[in-house]
Formats: structure tokens, sequence, C-alpha cells
């Protein structure tokens, strides 16, 4: 089931949140899920700086819809399931 994050769940830096993350995910039976951007960045914040940010969290996809697609490439989060695509 995707499920979009709350909108309080990555509003500041807070390494707790992941957690909160983790219990949300196992809770709701989430099996892929959709931040906007603004979480995304709050999200890899949060993991260690030398490290890329992370394209799946718990095995499950991650979904930012409002970020340019060409970020999305870059950063190898781009969903190639969506209509049009090849």
């Amino acid at each position: 089931m995707r499920k979009a994050i709350p909108g309080t769940m990555f509003t500041g830096k807070d390494p707790a949140r992941l957690s909160a993350l983790q219990a949300w995910v196992l809770d709701h039976g989430v099996t892929e899920i959709e931040m906007n951007e603004r979480q995304f960045w709050n999200f890899v914040s949060t993991q260690p700086i030398a490290e890329k940010p992370w394209t799946t969290y718990m095995g499950r996809l991650l979904h930012v819809s409002d970020m340019p697609t060409d970020s999305q490439k870059c950063l190898g989060i781009f969903d190639k399931r969506t209509p049009g695509t090849i």
C-alpha cells in the first residue's frame, strides 16, 4: 500500500523521527512511501554525510512527486512505473 507521510513527520531535523517513521511504516502496512521534497531533504539530512541519499527505506520505495524529474533521476529515486515512461 502506497501511503503519504504525515505532514508533521519531518518538519525538523530531529533524528528521533526515524524511530517514529519505522513505527509508522510497520503499523500502517506501508509498502511504498510518498513524501514531498521538503520532507525528503529533511529525511536525508538524518543520515551520515558520507552516504548517498536513500532510495528506499526499510525496503520500501520512496516517491517524491513534487521534485523535478531530472533531480529524481540523478538521485536514483525516479519511478519508471509512471504512465508514459520507458
